[in-house]
């Protein structure tokens, strides 16, 4: 077991660094809440979530794609077309193989059109679904009573990393996502079995074209590689083998639900990891997690989200005996992680770079505003910081760490900031006042930021005059307000020291050291008067530092 974390030393840095890790941060207010709370007190409440769970309404949009309904009306097509009925027959038996594109192509051209015009209009009313999904959840993530659950969900979509660029169905990634959120702090096994059964994941790792005759190993070899074992803990014959347990795992075309075709399942003697019977999908999965190297896995991917990268064996070995212990049940392993010494070290402690989902909600949250009203502006966003939710990069979903910061990156999270902190009633005329607005605010920041860089010898990449001048995201952006009565009040406007030292703790939950700090003093004594245009030009100085880019 971890050694916990005496409750004498339980404080404020450490209450944020749980709101931040367990969570996507929380405002002043909420950082003094949850260190009244003690760290037992903090840590129960982030594991055992709210007493009545919230429950969100399906989303208008989140019903089934009804392919069966789409058969039909190619099938009319085709019927009306005047199709030979030997390539009717012909075009049905390659349908029913899974190959619609032989299929189409023995159609006449009039129909192939009209074939090919109702699957364009299928997809892009499934495209901009996947918009309202990935909106629908960035805003529960945002707003959540129980901010661990969504970031366990988070944690699990990119564990079970399936991409709607491949499956296309908003329905089937919205029931994953409800199932990651329903599974987030239960059992890791049932999880992994609700994965297998999960229609995002069959079409995402093609288990609907496995059958008896030719099983399909996409799946059985995730499930062991990126899902339970790690690469060198199985064989391939493990992968053949355990892929025809999987066998006639199916979607229903009108349901959109999880249906066992009886017929197309092997049921004939299988070997895996040693073990020799009729198994089924569950049975493989419960060799699987009673595997040495299956609670290790896991209890090193789950400290490395949270915590930091490359842990010690002393750190891993302890949760992963604890995943074993209690039959991988995830709370007793949530609870000894979040109440160790070791989480609250100075090697976790503000050292986790913030992934780009991170880094939208928690500036959100800190800020206290709303996301930008436009989903659309938030994807394309994301896509150029690097994340974009429902759509992974690959099977092993995002590599994360030092990945997450690029030149390109980073400036595009400089854009992001002055987008979001943007004020219409500043005097710049919509576009802020580091885009142009302001008198003078963009060259003031300009020879800060050289200063600034001269104090601290380090790299502060602050956004440009030039840059921020041609930021074609803030012109796009509904303008969203940022309550600077608030966050910077009038009272404290008169002292640029004490001011400064508020928005730190702010931003950054702790003092920073003494020369940034004076060197965020010195941009607003450079300033004619500390008005709502200087203070939105340090809050963007601030947020494009490499500190804001850690938590």
């Amino acid at each position: 077991m971890l050694t916990p974390l005496p409750p004498a030393q339980w404080n404020r840095a450490r209450a944020a660094h749980l709101l931040n890790r367990a969570g996507f941060g929380g405002t002043p207010d909420r950082i003094d809440e949850v260190t009244r709370l003690g760290v037992d007190g903090a840590v129960r409440a982030f594991v055992e979530g709210p007493a009545q769970p919230a429950i969100a309404e399906r989303p208008a949009w989140a019903v089934p794609l009804n392919r069966a309904a789409f058969r039909e009306k190619v099938r009319a097509l085709v019927m009306s077309s005047g199709t030979a009925p030997a390539d009717m027959l012909a075009m049905r038996n390659q349908a029913q193989q899974g190959d619609g594109a032989g299929a189409l192509a023995r159609a006449n051209p009039q129909t192939r059109m009209a074939i090919q015009q109702l699957r364009k209009e299928q997809n892009m009313q499934e495209q901009g679904h996947i918009v309202e999904l990935t909106a629908w959840w960035l805003h529960r993530m945002a707003t959540a009573a129980d901010p661990l659950q969504e970031k366990l969900t988070l944690f699990w979509h990119g564990h079970f990393a399936t991409s709607a660029q491949k499956v296309r169905d908003a329905y089937a990634m919205w029931l994953q996502n409800q199932t990651f959120r329903e599974h987030a702090r239960g059992n890791f096994g049932a999880l992994t079995k609700a994965m297998s059964r999960d229609p995002a994941m069959i079409f995402w790792l093609d288990l609907q074209q496995s059958k008896v005759q030719h099983p399909n190993e996409n799946f059985a070899r995730e499930l062991m590689e990126l899902f339970t074992l790690g690469e060198g803990n199985y064989t391939e014959k493990d992968v053949t083998e355990a892929a025809r347990a999987f066998t006639g795992y199916r979607v229903d075309p009108q349901e959109g639900s999880f249906r066992f075709a009886l017929r197309e399942h092997d049921f004939s003697p299988k070997t895996v990891l040693g073990r020799t019977a009729n198994l089924q999908g569950d049975d493989v999965v419960d060799l699987l997690l009673a595997q040495p190297a299956c609670a290790t896995f896991i209890a090193r991917k789950l400290w490395t989200f949270f915590a930091y990268e490359e842990p010690p064996a002393g750190v891993v070995a302890p949760l992963a005996d604890t995943l074993r212990t209690h039959r991988f049940e995830l709370k007793p392993v949530l609870w000894e992680m979040f109440r160790s010494a070791e989480f609250y070290s100075d090697r976790a402690v503000r050292t986790q770079i913030k992934s780009p989902v991170q880094w939208l909600l928690q500036t959100a949250r800190t800020l206290e505003i709303d996301l930008p009203g436009r989903p659309q502006f938030v994807l394309n966003a994301l896509r150029q910081l690097g994340q974009v939710p429902f759509v992974p990069p690959s099977v092993k979903g995002w590599d994360g760490g030092k990945s997450w910061i690029s030149t390109a990156s980073l400036l595009a999270r400089y854009n992001l900031a002055g987008a979001l902190l943007m004020n219409p009633g500043n005097g710049g005329g919509g576009r802020g006042p580091l885009g142009g607005g302001g008198a003078g605010a963009g060259q003031g920041l300009g020879k800060f930021a050289d200063r600034m860089i001269d104090r601290n010898r380090e790299p502060l990449s602050s956004p440009s005059p030039a840059t921020a001048g041609n930021d074609a995201n803030a012109s796009a952006l509904d303008p969203t307000r940022v309550n600077l009565a608030k966050i910077a009040p009038l009272e404290l406007r008169g002292d640029p020291d004490t001011l400064v030292h508020a928005l730190t703790v702010r931003l950054f939950q702790d003092a920073l050291g003494p020369k940034q700090h004076a060197a965020f003093v010195d941009y607003l004594n450079a300033q004619p008067r500390v008005d709502d245009t200087a203070l939105t030009g340090l809050l963007h100085l601030m947020m494009s530092t490499p500190q804001f880019q850690l938590c």
